[in-house]
């Protein structure tokens, strides 16, 4: 809204038509509004930026894993600290936001670049991270649960890799990083298909009833609302299609859309037995990558409104597409599953790694053999014999535990949280810099199955990527230079066709795409005209071979 409010004092400037010989009608946008795309662009270009290291961290973590796991186990990890009792049941009852977060929420913004949700907003939405690099939302069911996509952990179940991210407090307070303790994905999940695309994950310490974060409603016997009901999304994805991640979390009213209309927009990839959809099909408003997990509930009216979870965020074709809704997983399908594993036995779970790496390192057992009683469950042989079978293959799940745990290296630490704010501010790393994968001293190991295609993918993104990542900060900054517009060249959704010129670190790209001349068509168009300048410069950067931070300034 505080965009289009400035576009429109902006396009209230005369632009300047004319015409050259027999060319049809141009005008040229005014200075002002170039420098509203100007610092649209430069925003986008820093968050292009972040989202480039964090993707290439991720996999040198991967690798630096499988390096870890080849050469073998030379260190003995520090054991987690055991988890504090349950807390008492919370105050309040589920789903029902603090009195300072009331109707802030009903948001006419898009997730897809549109508006910031107030702090608070959105107690139960938590941030998925793998190897400390946000990747998938959730939404916490319970004091201990959190409710996702189970695409999240596709390549990457290990849960002593994750954490989870509690919603901040309504005075922006900071939120809390909690350890994962297990993950369950959905014994049906597809990720061909994207049936079933559901995962619980259990936190190491239950929430604390007097903190920000609160669990929302699961459904219960009540119907699905109707087609046409107005419910709300949120999320810290991406502001538009292949663009970089909010850096806040954004929310959106969507209507659920019927199951015959969501069948003829998506075809047979949509399953209406577990899948519902949410959009408006002319589009423009949608959850976008990055907001996987994350929530769709509804209002159930009474005295004390509360939200219900009725969808997870799954998958979708494009974001905002006309005629593309976004697709979630329906809740109420697997209700029964979710109450079955939330309420399971202790004694009737494998117990995880970091139940077992809690304990002290063992002379010959673990110590707890309450831990070690599952593996005796099923034992044929008598009582004595089964609890040493189990305590034998406790040890040897502690073992693989300990193989699997990340290298002490992984973990943040004052040098390395120095060298994240070193990152985030935008200083470059030097294309000789070691990584992560070489910070070993020891000889890589040979034979390593899945180690090389990890290496070539890393070289291939640190290649791709090379174009921002060695942007120096002082030089981070896109100056649109002109917009040109052709006036006899309106589409039916209002946009002209144009011809744009742009300069970054000393390079200048001339392109061209579609844009408004109106407030409402130009910020539509805004998002579109950015990706394309980013990919301009990315492929004159590729052709050249050479850093945009490396040009002399253009005359």
């Amino acid at each position: 809204m505080l965009l289009a409010a400035l576009l429109l004092w902006l396009l209230q400037c005369p632009l300047e038509p004319w015409s050259a010989h027999a060319h049809p009608l141009y005008t040229r946008l005014p200075p002002s509004t170039l420098q509203v795309l100007s610092a649209q662009g430069t925003q986008a270009l820093q968050a292009a930026q972040r989202s480039a290291q964090r993707a290439v961290k991720r996999v040198a973590t991967e690798l630096q894993l499988k390096l870890h796991e080849c050469r073998g186990p030379d260190w003995r990890p520090a054991p987690p600290a055991p988890p504090p009792p349950a807390p008492a049941s919370f105050a309040r009852p589920c789903g029902e936001r603090r009195p300072a977060a009331a109707n802030v929420t009903r948001a006419h913004g898009r997730i897809v670049g549109g508006s910031a949700a107030p702090p608070g907003a959105w107690p139960w939405l938590v941030r998925l991270q793998l190897g400390g690099q946000p990747l998938c939302g959730g939404v916490l069911v319970a004091a201990s649960w959190v409710l996702t996509a189970a695409h999240c952990f596709a390549g990457a179940s290990n849960e002593l890799l994750w954490t989870v991210v509690l919603a901040e407090g309504p005075r922006g307070e900071p939120a809390e990083e909690v350890p994962v303790n297990r993950i369950l994905s959905h014994p049906k999940f597809d990720p061909q298909t994207f049936h079933s695309d559901l995962a619980l994950v259990q936190l190491w310490t239950p929430v604390s009833p007097a903190g920000p974060a609160r669990p929302v409603c699961l459904p219960q016997a009540s119907p699905e609302p109707p087609a046409g009901t107005p419910c709300a999304i949120a999320g810290w994805g991406a502001l538009f299609e292949d663009g970089p991640e909010a850096e806040a979390v954004r929310e959106a009213r969507v209507p659920l859309l019927s199951p015959d209309t969501c069948q003829r927009a998506l075809g047979p990839g949509l399953r209406p037995s577990s899948m519902l959809c949410a959009g408006y099909l002319a589009g423009g408003i949608d959850s976008c990558q990055g907001d996987s997990g994350g929530p769709l509930t509804c209002s159930e009216p009474g005295p004390r409104p509360r939200e219900v979870l009725f969808g997870v965020t799954s998958w979708g074709d494009g974001c905002g597409e006309p005629g593309k809704p976004g697709v979630y997983t329906r809740v109420a399908v697997f209700k029964d599953w979710l109450q079955q594993q939330m309420s399971a036995a202790p004694s009737t779970r494998e117990p995880s790694c970091m139940e077992l790496l809690a304990q002290d390192p063992p002379e010959e057992y673990p110590a707890d053999a309450r831990l070690c009683a599952f593996y005796a469950r099923r034992c044929p042989l008598p009582e004595g014999a089964c609890a040493r079978l189990a305590r034998q293959q406790c040890l040897q799940r502690r073992r693989r535990c300990a193989l699997a745990r990340p290298a002490p290296s992984l973990w943040e630490s004052p040098e390395s949280a120095a060298r994240e704010q070193r990152l985030d501010s935008g200083t470059p790393a030097s294309p000789a810099a070691p990584t992560l994968c070489d910070s070993g001293a020891s000889p890589l190991p040979e034979g390593c199955p899945g180690l090389e295609p990890l290496r070539q993918k890393l070289a291939a993104l640190q290649g791709s990527h090379a174009w921002i990542l060695q942007v120096p900060s002082e030089r981070l900054a896109m100056h649109f230079q002109e917009v040109l517009a052709d006036l006899s060249s309106k589409t039916l959704t209002g946009l002209f066709r144009a011809w744009v010129q742009a300069g970054l670190g000393g390079r200048r790209v001339a392109f061209s795409g579609l844009v408004g001349l109106e407030p409402a068509t130009l910020a539509r168009s805004l998002p579109r005209l950015l990706v394309q300048a980013l990919q301009a410069f990315r492929s004159a950067a590729l052709a050249e071979g050479k850093p945009l931070g490396g040009l002399p300034p253009a005359s």
